[in-house]
């Protein structure tokens, strides 16, 4: 999954209610629910497919790639859709020099990552292969999933939104297919899943990068105008670092957790991982239309955020509490292996429980333009829970050494709620201000 930068986008969508707006947004949303529910088959399908050493070792590369092609986006996807509608006959430059910016970037990190952590490489190359080719594989995965997601806020901008929905289902059938053709029918278990991935993002951004060319030819021709360099900086400093913190508690923390504990271990903690980071992304879905709600309203901002804070509570908690009575049989769905997670998902599940007080304070601080409030809250929580995850002892490993991970996890977000609670008590003042829509 990626991180997405989905509430962000919401944010930056035209405040003012229109057919074009709701398009856009039904869009991107849908988009992002094909992603997910590809997801979710996916692995369903290696699960049923492979052993769990192997659905690990995929894991490992699957997850690596997302991560540095997420971060090192910089958030340039919602850049490019504030900037473009004004960029007219720019809007080529404004485009490819953004491309231009992701994608080597995305491959150096991702070169530097490989070498950092060599079986990344070693997993992406195949059995028998040469480290080097795993090394240039993971690269040019990591350069194309730079960019893939950008091409549908450049979609959406150029007023094309529709065809980023078509672009991620046959993305996801294609992957799907390959994973069952090349990792059970070929027999090719892990490096068969990294296929893919790397074989379907490589053909598609070479394709939707064609279209993308095109159609910038096409944008208006009236002369426009580029962000400054002042108003880029400004916006994607601090949050490319929100976004980076966003990345890295999606996909960094079941990395760190695969390379510690194995990848047997590595795989059924990722399971139970992403059924709590799906929830996650929902709730901050949930929470992006307060940013809306407050560029309508702005006098109403405390009232709105009261009442996103009460609809968030009361919608995803009964929700939580299900999926921890149900926690065993969800598992089961994978195998037996995954389900001798269930006590772990249940504690991921608590802990989520007390996260949703600290997404709705991202969603206000979001909506109210404190940015670098909004960085430094998703930053620290998310380096917290890396930190509880690096510290746990292995001890003999296996499934029971992944509880007090789960334990860490709890403890951090117990932390953060009152990190955030705890101020506003003492200090009603403080909440005022937090309730005000600041200056941009």
């Amino acid at each position: 999954m990626d991180l997405p930068a989905a509430a962000a986008r919401a944010a930056v969508l035209d405040p003012v209610p229109s057919r074009a707006g709701m398009s856009d947004g039904l869009a991107l949303a849908l988009s992002s629910v094909l992603g997910s529910l590809a997801g979710f088959v996916s692995w369903l399908i290696a699960a049923r497919l492979m052993t769990t050493a192997e659905v690990g070792d995929a894991q490992l590369v699957v997850s690596a790639l997302i991560l540095v092609g997420g971060a090192a986006q910089l958030n340039l996807d919602v850049g490019i859709m504030r900037w473009i509608p004004q960029a007219g006959g720019s809007t080529g430059r404004l485009v490819w020099r953004s491309l231009l910016v992701i994608m080597p970037l995305s491959a150096l990190i991702g070169l530097v990552y490989a070498l950092v952590a060599p079986r990344i490489a070693d997993v992406t190359a195949g059995p028998g292969a040469p480290f080097a080719l795993g090394l240039l594989l993971f690269v040019l995965a990591c350069a194309g999933w730079g960019v893939f997601a950008v091409h549908d806020s450049i979609l959406v901008s150029l007023h094309r939104p529709w065809w980023a929905v078509w672009r991620n289902g046959l993305f996801a059938v294609a992957r799907i297919t390959l994973l069952v053709v090349l990792g059970g029918v070929a027999g090719l278990g892990a490096f068969g899943i990294v296929l893919s991935w790397v074989g379907p993002i490589v053909v598609w951004v070479g394709v939707g990068s064609l279209v993308i060319a095109g159609l910038t030819r096409r944008a208006a021709g009236h002369a426009g105008v580029l962000p400054r360099r002042a108003e880029v900086v400004g916006f994607l400093g601090p949050t490319a670092v929100g976004h980076l913190g966003a990345a890295l508690l999606f996909n960094q923390v079941p990395l760190l957790v695969n390379l510690r504990f194995g990848p047997e271990t590595g795989a059924v903690f990722f399971i139970a991982w992403q059924a709590v980071m799906v929830v996650d992304l929902a709730a901050t879905y949930f929470m992006a239309p307060l940013a809306v709600g407050v560029a309508r309203e702005p006098h109403r901002t405390a009232e709105l955020a009261a009442a996103a804070r009460r609809r968030l509570l009361l919608l995803f908690l009964p929700a939580l509490a299900l999926g921890a009575a149900l926690a065993h049989p969800l598992l089961l769905i994978f195998g037996g292996a995954y389900a001798q997670a269930d006590d772990v998902l249940r504690l991921l599940l608590l802990g989520l429980a007390f996260r949703l007080v600290v997404v709705h304070e991202l969603g206000v601080r979001q909506a109210v333009g404190k940015a670098i409030g909004f960085a430094r809250l998703q930053l620290v929580s998310t380096l917290l829970v890396l930190v509880a995850a690096a510290v746990t002892p292995v001890g003999g490993g296996g499934v029971p050494a992944l509880l007090p991970v789960a334990i860490g996890y709890v403890v951090v977000q117990v932390l953060c709620v009152a990190a955030v609670v705890v101020p506003s008590l003492f200090s009603p003042a403080r909440r005022r201000a937090d309730a005000e829509v600041l200056a941009p």
